[in-house]
């Protein structure tokens, strides 16, 4: 009977087994049936699928270790991306492990399976070699099947059928239409992601597609189709940044044609207010409007909504609306005209004043720039976007006018609905410049135009499922798409989810940790660095201490490499510190000066202190704080300050002194500009502090 029940059966073969031998050979030597409840491939074992990710992260982790852990140039190229972003360290495991081939022509996963993985499981194994699949995919997303599954195509291999992709992080947010480059690799029964999908969209008539090729072909890419997915394996992380430069600069564009900017103009009346009143009143374009409290409080007593003209420029109205031009807020002594945007404004007090003529006085105007934070956000590197992703900007089109009031009988969400569906109808038979001026019915029937009402309406099926995500709503416009004979881009809307707000950019897969990517450890024979004696070095110790720093490497990249083999990334998080004051070249010259702080404390051949990110950056900033506050009020003693009580204040003064010397005396060319010095010097001081703070500690 215990034999018996150690038995279980297996649709695959049909006949009963042992747990140990399904254990042992399922997904390997046996073809698993979807439905069988022990194969943890199985849609239904989905949680199983991502325990056993988690065991194979350990075991790759393990293996990769053991290859590269005296391997400079890998170790330094992964520190160097990790700094950069989770995603291009990501790209930079894939493609090491799963697509460089070594001299002998495999990668390192085939040589891994080859060898057998002793001490990996079956289950783990099976994983792996299915991960040996992965491949580059432009994912176009059709439809949300539920809270795990999601069928998308590849527009790589557009003939190709539907994946479903079991993925319950990218379930809860994919929307229909969106367009994502992504590694994908095939299990038995459904896809999966891996890492990281960065989101792709159109750009002013250009699809997804060829925003991809047109990047590739800007960075250097291959110009035939068949060799782009391996290209892209390799230069994953450059592609991502390009993307994202592109995004930034259209955005910029959009924001620097955009006239947002809120004008006030303030006139004393030089008439009674009953007067004034009756004035105003007497213009056709004038109506009352209400105030709001805040309005109220500042001493307004009444307010007035002032119709006009639009101009093309200005906006689109919506079906019943009335197109504004400002309002006018009525006080007893003082008037207030408002409005959107400087042209606006202008106008608003060109009709004003004609109308109101002797009884008003201009005082003032101001404008305030509603885009101002905006206007401060670095746009991006104009090298890295290809020049025709930046062709044909987009325009934001202002929605400002007056909406009829509803009926007391119908609530405002169902008004809100009856005036999306009245412009929806109007945008059907309105002129649309995204199609040559033509509407949405003609393109329709022109098959010039159709592939570009094809992106047109792709983007407003994803905004509507995008806004549904974030709102929990329910908009969906597969009826516009009926009408205008684009049944092949009808599928179900997803789900309703609970309102999620979307990542702008990438999306993560629910792996428990991205494979591959836990960061490699150091040689475990090195010694720790020796503790610091319980009092600061003397001038002389400090002195010795930098030249034997100075005299230990014939390169300053041996010395590089040596702080990376250490375990430590300081070099990098000192440069994210600065970049914002100091250029790449001026940074370069501070690393000689690192090297010589960095191995007065950390002796070649020894790993590197437990310090973080955060030790440096607070150490940092207010250093940063302090030598900006001495520079702007002009007390060169706060520098003095900052080096007499530091925790090893000769050193600093030292290290400094040569720093200031080598700045001053460099050829203008190469000499950091003035305004980055402070910057250096910051740095410096702060990876001085962190260090002693680090091993100090560790001698108590």
């Amino acid at each position: 009977m215990g034999k018996l029940s150690k038995m279980r059966h297996c649709p695959a073969l049909g006949r009963g087994i042992t747990a140990a031998e399904c254990g042992e050979q399922r997904n390997t030597r046996i073809t698993c049936t979807a439905e069988c409840p022990h194969n943890p491939f199985a849609r239904a074992n989905y949680s199983q699928l991502l325990e056993i990710e988690e065991r194979l992260d350990v075991a790759i982790h393990e293996l990769l270790t053991a290859q590269c852990l005296g391997d400079m140039q890998f170790q330094r190229d992964l520190a160097k991306l990790r700094s950069n972003s989770d995603e291009a360290a990501h790209a930079f495991y894939t493609w090491q492990i799963l697509f460089a081939r070594g001299a002998d022509g495999a990668t390192r996963a085939e040589r891994w399976l080859k060898s057998g993985m002793q001490g990996v499981r079956n289950d783990e194994r099976a994983l792996f070699r299915a991960k040996t699949q992965t491949r580059v995919a432009l994912l176009e997303v059709h439809r949300v099947l539920d809270g795990e599954r999601t069928e998308a195509v590849d527009l790589f291999a557009p003939d190709s059928k539907p994946m479903i992709l079991q993925d319950r992080g990218f379930a809860s947010i994919a929307v229909r239409f969106a367009t994502l480059l992504s590694w994908v690799y095939p299990l038995p029964h459904y896809w999966r992601l891996h890492g990281m999908a960065r989101q792709v969209t159109d750009v002013a008539g250009v699809s997804a597609l060829d925003v991809v090729q047109e990047v590739a072909r800007h960075l250097g890419g291959p110009a035939g189709e068949s060799e782009l997915p391996l290209w892209l394996a390799e230069n994953m992380a450059r592609v991502a940044v390009s993307l994202q430069a592109v995004g930034r600069l259209r955005k910029a564009q959009l924001w620097a044609s955009m006239d947002v900017k809120l004008g006030k103009a303030v006139y004393e009346l030089r008439a009674s207010f009953a007067q004034c009143r009756d004035q105003v009143d007497q213009h056709p374009d004038v109506e009352p409007d209400p105030l709001s409290a805040a309005e109220q409080n500042e001493g307004f007593a009444e307010a007035r909504f002032w119709a006009g003209e639009t101009s093309e420029r200005d906006e689109q109205i919506a079906p019943g609306g009335t197109p504004s031009l400002g309002r006018a807020l009525l006080g007893q002594a003082h008037w207030r005209l408002e409005t959107m945007g400087a042209e606006k404004l202008s106008r608003l007090r060109s009709v004003f004043e004609s109308h109101m003529g002797d009884l008003v006085r201009f005082t003032g105007e101001r404008l305030d720039d509603v885009l101002a934070d905006h206007s401060k956000t670095h746009p991006g590197d104009v090298a890295l976007a290809p020049p025709r992703l930046l062709e044909n900007p987009e325009r934001m089109i202002l929605m400002s006018h007056r909406l009829p009031v509803p009926s007391v009988d119908v609530s405002k969400e169902e008004a809100e609905a009856e005036l999306r569906r009245a412009a929806d109808v109007a945008f059907l038979d309105g002129a649309v410049p995204a199609l040559d001026n033509h509407t949405p019915r003609q393109a329709a029937s022109d098959p010039a135009l159709r592939p570009k009402l094809v992106l047109l309406m792709k983007r407003r099926i994803r905004m509507d499922d995008e806004q549904n995500l974030r709102t929990g709503g329910d908009l969906n416009s597969n009826w516009m798409l009926r009408e205008l004979g684009l049944d092949d881009l009808i599928f179900d809307a997803p789900p309703r989810r609970p309102p999620t707000e979307i990542a702008e950019q990438d999306i993560e897969d629910d792996e428990p940790d991205d494979l591959f990517f836990p960061p490699l450890p150091v040689d475990p024979n090195r010694p720790a660095a020796p503790p610091l004696p319980n009092r600061p070095f003397t001038f002389d110790e400090a002195s010795r201490r930098l030249e034997v720093a100075l005299r230990s490497f014939e390169t300053a990249q041996e010395g590089i490499d040596e702080i990376y083999a250490s375990g430590s990334t300081i070099l990098d998080d000192a440069f994210e510190l600065a970049e914002d004051w100091m250029s790449a070249d001026e940074y370069t010259m501070l690393v000689a000066f690192l090297l010589q702080v960095w191995f007065a404390f950390v002796p070649d051949g020894c790993r590197a202190p437990d310090i973080t990110f955060d030790d440096l950056a607070e150490n940092f900033l207010a250093n940063m704080r302090d030598l900006s506050d001495c520079i702007r009020d002009g007390h060169p003693e706060v520098l003095e300050s900052l080096m007499r009580d530091s925790p090893q204040p000769d050193l600093v003064r030292v290290i400094v002194a040569q720093f200031l010397d080598t700045v001053n005396n460099a050829p203008k060319k190469i000499r950091p500009r003035v305004e980055a010095q402070p910057a250096g010097i910051a740095i410096l001081i702060s990876v001085v502090e962190t260090l002693d703070a680090a091993l100090r500690f560790r001698s108590v």
